[in-house]
């Protein structure tokens, strides 16, 4: 019975997540989808991971605003798994970084040593809220 529970959360975590993509938010609507992702626990956490492989910029500013906030075990190694990993794009990279630097980690570390991208390129503020979007204007 578990399970079957387990699996619709998840399958439900993936619906709302798709039902954002594309979709231009705010900052306040962002803010109700992370405290809902932090809120389904361990079940968001794959799927928040998926998110750094899509080039969809709203989910990965849910998917980055949320792991940021996580409280849990922090993923760490997997996300320095995705930012070793060639398919996944810089713009989800310079995001890792972010998100791995509010973690403590020293992302100019050797560990990382050749991994780093210009947070800067990307707009990305490594001391702000990582919200990477900046007007056009």
């Amino acid at each position: 019975m578990g399970e079957t529970e387990e699996g619709r959360t998840a399958a439900e975590i993936r619906e709302r997540l798709e039902g954002l993509r594309g979709q231009d938010l705010t900052d306040a609507q962002v803010e109700v989808e992370v405290r809902y992702l932090l809120a389904s626990g361990q079940l968001a956490l794959p799927l928040l991971l998926e998110q750094f492989r899509e080039a969809d910029e709203t989910l990965l500013a849910v998917a980055t605003q949320a792991l940021k906030a996580w409280e849990e075990p922090r993923p760490v190694e997997a996300l320095l798994a995705l930012l070793r990993d060639p398919d996944v794009g810089d713009l989800s990279k310079a995001l890792i970084l972010n998100i791995l630097e509010r973690y403590g980690l020293d992302v100019d570390g050797p560990e990382l040593l050749g991994l780093g991208i210009n947070l800067e390129e990307y707009g990305v503020d490594p001391d702000g809220n990582g919200d990477q979007r900046a007007s056009n204007g």
